[in-house]
């Protein structure tokens, strides 16, 4: 295997650990908010079921990353295009790392999408990027997740609410011990979509080095896709925990499972459908709409729509950061 492709690869699964730092986060921050469950435990569970949910659910997300952002077929066999694609990869990292700094639970889905994008536009122009796909399967699902996590949320909120009102205070145990499913099922459809986004670079990635014209997941590249990004996950982002459990909505045993409910039911549909969303909109969404179920402004809207402006400016940005990583690299490593 070439040196560029492997160092490539080494790109993709940095970007994954970095992933999993963040959403990996996302994912136990309202059971370890909410006093539910220990911060090793969540972790240990969260982790274990990333792991499990690639095998059991299937690699739909991955073809549609591997064909849905950039068009294989205009793609040049070649260590340019395999520069081209690192670059976005690294252009993700450095958005993902500097939202880690901020506090700011961004999009790693839409940061991949907007470092793809970046270099691949001004080398190949408009049609680098097979719109009507893109368009229906990554960005519709990724701008219509959010809202749909805000409803799922609310309604599973509405829901619990109203089967439990005559519950005693006891009723708080079962709550907590109810976390240990909801984290196994969210965690295992988070390890499902976004280990599969690595998945889909790799794919795209040996393509353009001309080893893999048929685009299909070798089983190295799903148990290195998986274990890098289970390792983000056990590293943790203690400082996202804070923005999600503590910073939109003070959250209880309650309110936390309904977020994690409604959350995971929205993600298990996304990836049947295999579309690669976004488990921090999802979470975060959630997260507000069991807030307004229970009270609207207990909800810190004023950094909800921080967060919403910080998902807007996502593509764009690592498109902008991914630009020049590119042409530098370009200009080093090519005659």
């Amino acid at each position: 295997m070439p040196p560029l492709l492997i160092a490539s690869i080494a790109a993709v699964l940095v970007f994954a650990i970095t992933n999993g730092m963040k959403d990996g986060a996302n994912v136990s921050a309202t059971a370890i908010a909410s006093g539910s469950l220990p911060r090793a435990w969540a972790i240990a569970l969260v982790a274990a079921a990333e792991i499990g949910g690639p095998y059991l659910l299937g690699t739909r997300v991955a073809a549609t990353v591997s064909r849905g952002i950039l068009d294989p077929e205009i793609l040049h066999h070649g260590n340019e295009t395999l520069i081209m694609i690192a670059s976005g990869v690294i252009g993700a990292v450095i958005w993902n790392v500097l939202a880690w700094v901020w506090k700011l639970p961004t999009s790693s889905s839409l940061t991949l999408v907007g470092g793809l994008i970046g270099p691949a536009l001004y080398r190949y122009g408009a049609h680098a990027v097979p719109w009507s796909l893109f368009l229906l399967k990554v960005v519709l699902a990724m701008f219509l997740s959010p809202i749909m996590g805000l409803a799922a949320g609310f309604f599973v909120c509405r829901l619990l609410r109203s089967l439990l009102a005559n519950a005693a205070p006891s009723a708080n145990r079962p709550l907590r011990k109810a976390h240990i499913a909801t984290l196994l099922f969210l965690g295992a459809n988070h390890g499902t979509n976004d280990s599969q986004k690595a998945m889909g670079v790799i794919v795209l990635l040996l393509f353009a080095a001309g080893k893999n014209d048929a685009m299909a997941v070798p089983p190295w590249v799903k148990a290195v896709a998986i274990l890098a990004i289970t390792a983000g996950v056990v590293m943790g982002g203690t400082r996202i925990i804070k923005t999600v459990g503590y910073g939109i909505f003070r959250v209880r045993p309650l309110e936390s499972l309904e977020s994690q409910l409604g959350a995971a039911a929205l993600l298990f549909s996304c990836n049947l459908a295999g579309a690669p969303v976004s488990t921090t909109q999802i979470i975060s969404a959630s997260v507000m709409g069991a807030g307004s179920g229970v009270r609207a402004r207990g909800v810190r809207w004023q950094l909800a729509r921080t967060i919403v402006w910080s998902w807007i400016f996502t593509i764009p940005l690592a498109g902008l950061i991914s630009l020049p990583v590119f042409l530098i690299l370009k200009a080093a490593l090519l005659p």
